[in-house]
């Protein structure tokens, strides 16, 4: 049952607002880095929430498909200020990111064909292989530890190599993984369990499960009514002005699916985005480097890459290019990603101290992270072969720099020595070097 709240902190409108404005344009680093800003700033510096609170929270929005941080933040407005401030707090959590996407896509769209500017983002595209590669391996370290668990992830990488949907892969694996416990073995009488979340608590996976009642759905009934009725009415919007080049409303749709399938994490469902975009013509393939490049050299969630894709979208509904219907949807695609995820975390927020991880859903959402690292592996294979071998041509020692360069910056990111927004823009320098020598 939800528990009364604890004592909400008197915080003004202003200093709310300058504290999210202020997490969400330093929001680098993933979602570890992000949660960790959060935790220092709502925690630690301004004492808006408990330790024991902000780990009961992080709990509730791991199990949520989204982005976590996103929907942290959503919890911290709303127990500091209710509905309207749990929609300041991840509005503003997501907008500096949004909006610097939509900037660099414009960039991208309209001055792609400049020299400059295409070597720069041509030299991206080695560092965006070294960040796949590296997410498939931390992700994987973290999230197979048994040989079911590798055999989800090889079944995975052949259904999707030959056309499987991504939506069918994550339901069988879900499933399978309810049935087969992939998340521990056992050895000498001694059991492994994965390990938690990097910057996450064990506190954070307590296996009790809270009594729920039918009386204490109202929340959650509510919430979703509420957003279901905001959801139609955006997409009634969508159809009825004929946004986004006329693609307002496919982009609604898709990029909804991608929250929703977003079980442990963006990278979970990112590749899937971008094959989807690239059926319907809204990028072209190598943009899916430049995708992704956006994506980590932005603050805010990783999710943002979908902003890229509907700027896009939009400006190519005409031949010369439209800047407003590119506009339009980068608008749509970020207010489509992000509304279920006020639904969800407004819903389900009064719970956030009763409601802990059930074995059965534990077993699920491990089975789909081994379908999460067969999809990354996947897109690293494909993404390494257009930037080193374009056209499946044979490796050609012209190809050798491009190679170099994602060993760099690979060995960089693995080593610390420079923060992922750093090593991307480093590439792109290197590639308007290259770009200038030749």
């Amino acid at each position: 049952m939800p528990q009364d709240p604890l004592p909400t902190p008197a915080v003004s409108w202003a200093a709310a607002a300058r504290t999210w404005l202020l997490i969400g344009a330093t929001g680098f680093g993933g979602p570890a880095g992000q949660i960790a800003i959060l935790h220092r700033e709502v925690v630690e510096r301004k004492r808006w929430l408990g330790e024991d609170e902000f780990l009961a929270a992080l709990r509730l929005c791991m199990l949520l498909p989204g982005p976590e941080a996103q929907q942290l933040a959503t919890y911290a407005g709303w127990r500091l200020q209710g509905v309207a401030g749990a929609i300041l707090a991840g509005t503003l959590f997501v907008l500096p990111g949004a909006l610097l996407v939509t900037g660099l896509a414009w960039l991208h769209a309209a001055s792609g064909s400049l020299p400059a500017v295409a070597a720069a983002f041509a030299g991206t595209r080695p560092a965006v292989v070294a960040l796949v590669v590296l997410a498939t391996w931390r992700i994987g370290r973290r999230s197979i530890k048994t040989l079911t668990g590798l055999a989800i992830a090889i079944a995975a990488v052949a259904a999707m190599a030959v056309g499987v949907s991504f939506p069918l892969v994550i339901v069988v694996a879900a499933i399978i993984g309810m049935v087969i416990d992939v998340r521990t073995v056992k050895r000498s009488g001694h059991e492994l369990t994965n390990d938690p979340p990097q910057g996450v608590s064990a506190a954070a996976h307590d296996p009790e499960v809270a009594p729920w009642r039918m009386a204490t759905l109202w929340p959650v009934v509510r919430a979703a009514t509420i957003g279901l009725a905001v959801w139609a009415a955006a997409y009634g919007g969508v159809v009825a002005w004929n946004l986004a080049g006329g693609r307002g409303p496919a982009m609604a749709m898709l990029f909804t699916k991608t929250t929703l399938l977003s079980l442990g994490g963006a990278y979970a469902v990112v590749p899937w985005a971008l094959d989807e975009s690239l059926a319907r013509g809204w990028l072209e393939p190598p943009e899916r480097f430049d995708a992704l490049a956006m994506g980590e050299a932005t603050p805010g969630p990783l999710i943002l890459v979908v902003t890229f894709i509907g700027f896009l979208a939009g400006w190519k509904t005409l031949p010369a290019g439209d800047p407003i219907a590119g506009v339009w949807g980068a608008a749509i695609a970020t207010a489509f990603a992000f509304i279920p995820s006020f639904a969800m975390v407004l819903g389900l927020a009064p719970w956030v101290r009763s409601i802990h991880t059930g074995s059965r859903l534990d077993r699920a959402l491990a089975a789909i992270g081994a379908v999460v690292v067969g999809a990354l592996a996947l897109l690293a294979v494909r993404l390494a072969i257009e930037a080193f071998a374009p056209g499946n041509k044979p490796l050609t020692p012209s190809a050798l720099l491009p190679v170099m360069l994602s060993l760099a910056c690979g060995t960089a990111l693995l080593r610390g020595w420079l923060a992922t927004p750093v090593v991307v823009l480093a590439a792109a320098a290197v590639g308007i070097v290259v770009g200038w020598l030749h």
